[in-house]
């Protein structure tokens, strides 16, 4: 055993490169592999932990208004545990960044049972005690604009300046993702938080006494929200209910739980494609080796050596390839998982959220890829089996080869010089390594054109929904029904309005047989200029006269098409339920609507010419003093600058971009793997050949046409043949990723392609290079020595 150690690890010296390739292939997938799991479990022990400890609902309504001291009977409902009454108010900050629009979402906390639901994390400071008009801060939003304790922050209620002293920080599991609402999907700390005041304090400063308009709530085992859906529903409606929602639609929880099915899929996937890859390497590599070393294996199996220990020694080489892969891509992922916890540190208030080490898929993960390269060597090496000694003694006889059928084309061979001419009749005669040659190459181009097409999916998903549908500049939110021809009159006076467009945006409950969808509706000006939906083409979407516009979402939630007819609930309507006709179905990207023409919805709604919301087109030189005009309005509930929406994404995009670099070096990593190996086996098979031909006069780089024109030949179909498969990864892709909250389109750019085509260019080029270098070093003499 000791002279077959030696003869594998002299032969291993001989084609390191080819083994350190394979081995870069497994460290990837590991890689991969063991960064995601364990960035998953990051999340989702954090999750966990967090949810279980501060108690997160399971149900969460919003009303009107409704008597706190009727919020207690809700537990005589069948199935409902605990039940929580709150008062949640949106306020403007002034103060902290006169060039942004900051929000505070203030919820209310009852002082003898601060953790009953929804509970809040302490840590900095301490919980508002009594009737001081103190607030516990998101730390978040306390760490981005550099604030300390006992500071006084302004915010405008009732259009009132108050004064609220930070008494604390915290963190809560209702707001692991800090959002708004639906339209805007991104957190921005600095500009939207949440912060918790005592409720004696909330329902004095909003006139709202004796009174809760949130609701949340347990549910006991056994029961699932669908059991009390209904009868909740029935009893808050004489409340104003505007909506209900479980614990899964919750909007951060939601987001985070969409993330863990990402990376799950994501962890699965790619490893698999990257440990096959490196199997059909080692499979190549091991036939070629067991094929070109016969009179070895002979030799060995007549001084004694048994079948089995001549297999377990080709074995070895995949499993030190499988060992060296799997331990270095289990470190190397290890280190990458701290990295992208780091990431989700930024989007994600998780308490303990930390990068943790796992033996789990540290030691799985070198399983996984010593099984792979174990399977692949036994594949490639099992032909020692049927060897006899005197056979493989014996070299083998020579293939009869016939022309095929690209040699019967006229004209075609016009094309190549003789080395040309070899390479094509040689690729066509070993095409099971052309096929995994080719098959590399689709796998390399297809993957770096998906990962490329992602960013521009995002640009697309984000710039398209701010350029090219929301053309406003500013959008004023009322924070209740406003007359809409004053609404007009008011803000077309104002200096620097170019264009001012109102808006109705009311919550409606969609139904389809027995499927509900809870969405907003947007009525919308039938020549609205600042707010116009596009379909898949990028062309303008009319706002029909009467029926409704489906997003894609709500249509696939609900199974509804053109020419159905929706029930439609509201709590705006003056009588529930009413009928809408789908006229038409659109994309949206981000968040999930319904469209209307603004005449037609009020009529459904039966409250008169109202609006909700405006937008406006204004000079930029302006804005600042709109914002200082109605800064204090009691009226104004937000008001939102469509440029600073556009900066938060580019600076949010600016973090992940380096993920997408890593992965497309990745991929051009692999596949110059796998052209170096093929061209390796080329040369190692064809070596007395090549010999030969240097012998004759050529020069090196002639003789490198012999490997190069083939693996250009195969190149240059791969990447034909990886542009369809591009488009198919990225429709699944587009499907896999997509939910309620956003949308992925199905886009494959032509930056996409040609930045895959250069990638590709690239791998082939430097394993190209690395092969002529060999070729160059090529010893005539010794090669064409006859070895008896």
């Amino acid at each position: 055993m000791v002279i077959l150690r030696r003869k594998m690890l002299r032969d291993i010296g001989e084609n390191k490169m080819s083994y350190i390739a394979c081995v870069i292939v497994v460290i990837i997938g590991l890689m991969t592999y063991t960064s995601m799991q364990m960035a998953r479990d990051n999340l989702f022990l954090a999750r966990e932990s967090f949810y279980r400890q501060y108690h997160l609902a399971d149900g969460f309504a919003k009303v009107k208004s409704m008597p706190y001291s009727q919020v207690g009977k809700l537990k005589d409902i069948q199935g409902i545990d605990q039940v929580q009454g709150r008062l949640v108010e949106d306020v403007r900050v002034l103060g902290l960044d006169e060039s942004k629009n900051i929000y505070l979402r203030l919820i209310s906390l009852k002082q003898e049972r601060p953790y009953n639901l929804n509970g809040v994390k302490l840590l900095k400071g301490s919980f508002p005690k009594g009737n001081d008009r103190s607030i516990l801060l998101a730390d978040k939003f306390y760490e981005a604009h550099g604030l300390s304790l006992g500071k006084p922050l302004t915010v405008i209620i009732e259009g009132k300046k108050v004064e609220l002293k930070i008494s604390g920080t915290g963190q809560s599991p209702e707001f692991v993702y800090a959002m708004r609402d639906g339209q805007n999907i991104f957190p921005d700390p600095e500009a939207f938080e949440v912060a918790y005041m005592p409720y004696e304090v909330m329902e004095s400063l909003f006139a709202k006494k004796g009174t809760v308009n949130d609701i949340t709530f347990t549910i006991k085992p056994g029961f699932k929200f669908e059991d009390v859906e209904q009868t909740l529903k029935t009893e808050l409606e004489k409340y104003g209910m505007e909506s209900l929602v479980a614990q899964k639609d919750q909007s951060s929880n939601a987001m985070l739980t969409e993330e863990l099915k990402q990376l799950e899929k994501t962890s699965r996937s790619i490893p698999i494609m990257f440990l096959t890859i490196a199997a059909i390497i080692l499979y190549i590599m091991l036939k070629r080796m067991v094929e070109s070393q016969r009179g070895q294996i002979g030799t060995l199996k007549a001084c004694g050596y048994r079948n089995n220990e001549i297999l377990l020694h080709y074995l070895s080489y995949g499993l030190m390839v499988g060992l060296a892969g799997g331990v270095l891509g289990g470190v190397s992922g290890t280190a990458l998982s701290i990295s992208f916890t780091k990431i989700y540190q930024q989007y994600y208030n998780l308490p303990d959220l930390v990068g943790r080490f796992s033996w789990r898929y540290f030691l799985s993960g070198i399983i996984l890829s010593a099984a792979f390269s174990l399977i692949a060597s036994f594949q490639g090496a099992k032909s020692v089996l049927r060897l006899k000694p005197v056979e493989a003694m014996r070299p083998p006889a020579p293939a009869v080869h016939r022309r095929f059928w690209l040699e019967k084309i006229p004209g075609f061979w016009a094309f190549f010089t003789v080395q040309g001419r070899m390479a094509i009749r040689n690729m066509w005669r070993n095409k099971s390594r052309s096929f995994f040659t080719f098959i590399g190459i689709v796998f390399t181009f297809s993957m770096m054109a998906a990962l490329w097409s992602m960013y521009d999916i995002m640009d697309i998903m984000v710039l398209d929904q701010f350029t090219r549908v929301q053309k406003y500049d500013i959008k004023i939110s009322f924070s209740t029904p406003l007359p809409l021809s004053e609404v007009v009159r008011e803000l077309q006076n104002v200096k620097g309005a170019k264009r001012v467009e109102p808006l109705v945006e009311v919550p409606v409950t969609l139904q389809k047989e027995h499927r509900k969808k809870d969405v907003v509706a947007l009525g919308l000006i039938p020549d609205s200029e600042l707010y116009t939906p596009i379909d898949k083409q990028g062309n303008r979407v009319r706002i029909p006269k009467d029926g409704m516009l489906l997003s894609e979402q709500v249509a696939g939630s609900l199974k509804a098409g053109i020419g159905d007819r929706l029930q439609v609930e509201s709590i705006w309507a003056r009588e529930s339920p009413v009928y809408v006709d789908v006229v038409g179905i659109i994309p949206q990207y981000l968040g999930s609507s319904v469209y209307m023409n603004q005449d037609a919805l009020q009529t459904l709604l039966g409250q008169g010419d109202i609006a909700t919301s405006a937008f406006i087109s204004m000079d930029k030189a302006q804005i600042p003093a709109l914002k200082q005009k109605y800064y204090d309005s009691k009226y104004i509930g937000n008001l939102e600058e469509r440029q600073q929406s556009i900066d938060l994404y580019n600076e949010l995009m600016g973090s992940s971009r380096y993920v997408m670099w890593i992965m497309a070096a990745m991929a051009v990593v692999t596949g110059f793997a796998i052209v170096y190996n093929s061209s390796i086996i080329t040369m190692a098979e064809r070596e007395r050949e090549l010999a030969s031909l240097r012998v004759l006069g050529m020069r090196p780089q002639e003789v490198m046409e012999v490997i190069s024109v083939e693996q250009w030949f195969i190149g240059a179909v791969g990447i034909l043949a990886g542009i369809p498969l591009t488009f198919a990864m990225n429709k699944a892709l587009s499907s896999s990723m997509s939910s309620d909250l956003y949308s992925l389109p199905a886009v494959t750019t032509p930056s996409a392609l040609l930045l895959a085509f250069i990638g590709t260019i690239l791998a082939i080029g430097i394993a190209q290079w690395w092969v002529f270098r060999k070729v160059a070093k090529l010893n005539i003499v010794s090669v064409l020595k006859e070895r008896e």
